[in-house]
């Protein structure tokens, strides 16, 4: 009887296992394992034509900067460029203009190109009783280089006088009678002809005659006739 029983309860548990084993199996799926990709490489985007560029603001330009923590502006200057060359700080502001009025009569005359005037200049005939002349002459438009030769009587007195700027003298000692007097364009500067002014007194310092010239060419004549008595 109780091999029996026991035959029972094995043959009991026995197919309660299998069906529940059949019914297990049928309901779970086992989950497969999650697969992970490569690691990815980096993409690159294209650059793009409608995004503007961005450049730095140069503050040279706009020096006024404002500050927006403090709505400050500031003032911004550019360093000046460093010289090892000594500057003179005292300079005549004159010297400007002087240049610029030599410059500006360099160009008219180069650009005018005047033909350059040949002919003699008569002082005119006059009587004295002084016992010598004083001549004064100059450059009065340009120092450039224009140089005079006087004759008395045909002589040479002063082979080269040289016109500055300001006036210079010279003695001529007069002799009796008639003493013919030239002054000789001896050269043309490098501004154009020979300009030159020539101012005559007697020895008590009276004028005589002032006279002027422009543009004369080389070898050309001014001429003026003094008789002693």
């Amino acid at each position: 009887m109780k091999q029996a029983l026991l035959l029972f309860i094995c043959i009991i548990s026995f197919a309660f296992n299998g069906n529940a084993q059949s019914e297990f199996s049928s309901k779970f799926k086992a989950i497969p394992p999650v697969k992970f990709p490569a690691t990815p490489k980096k993409v690159i985007p294209p650059a793009s034509k409608d995004i503007p560029s961005i450049k730095s603001p140069n503050v040279f330009k706009n020096p006024s900067v404002l500050n927006q923590n403090t709505n400050k502006s500031y003032q911004l200057t550019e360093s000046k460029p460093f010289s090892m060359i000594k500057k003179n700080d005292f300079v005549n502001p004159g010297d400007v203009y002087k240049e610029k009025m030599v410059a500006d009569l360099n160009k008219t005359l180069n650009e005018n190109n005047a033909p350059l005037l040949k002919k003699n200049f008569d002082f005119g005939d006059y009587k004295t009783k002084s016992e010598y002349l004083i001549v004064k002459y100059r450059d009065y438009i340009y120092v450039d280089g224009d140089l005079l030769r006087v004759y008395q009587n045909y002589n040479v007195i002063r082979s080269e006088l040289f016109l500055e700027g300001t006036l210079k003298e010279i003695k001529i000692v007069l002799n009796p009678g008639i003493n013919k007097v030239e002054f000789e364009a001896l050269n043309t500067g490098t501004s154009g002809g020979n300009t030159a002014e020539i101012q005559i007194y007697d020895d008590k310092n009276n004028l005589i005659t002032n006279n002027f010239w422009d543009n004369l060419a080389a070898g050309f004549k001014g001429s003026i006739i003094m008789i002693k008595e």
